[in-house]
């Protein structure tokens, strides 16, 4: 039994790690995709990013700056 719970534990921590592996490196080319379309469009206020997306932006849009989330809830300059 407290081999069992063992190789159980072991298999959870494996999968954990595979998990996490694989998550760096999605994380890795997206970052660098907002990076680089970021530096094209970058918006010193609300006003600006509004004039072109008058909704706001989500963290995921390559215009989403955290200077621009004041309520910090993954959304840039939405409208209240």
């Amino acid at each position: 039994q407290e081999e069992q719970r063992k190789l159980e534990e072991a298999q959870k921590q494996e999968e954990q790690r595979k998990l996490e592996e694989a998550q760096k490196q999605q994380e890795s080319p997206s970052k660098s995709t907002i990076n680089n379309s970021g530096a094209s469009e970058s918006f010193s206020n609300c006003t600006e990013l509004r004039k072109k997306y008058p909704n706001g932006v989500p963290s995921s849009h390559p215009a989403y700056s955290a200077k621009l989330d004041r309520d910090k809830d993954g959304f840039a300059c939405e409208k209240k």
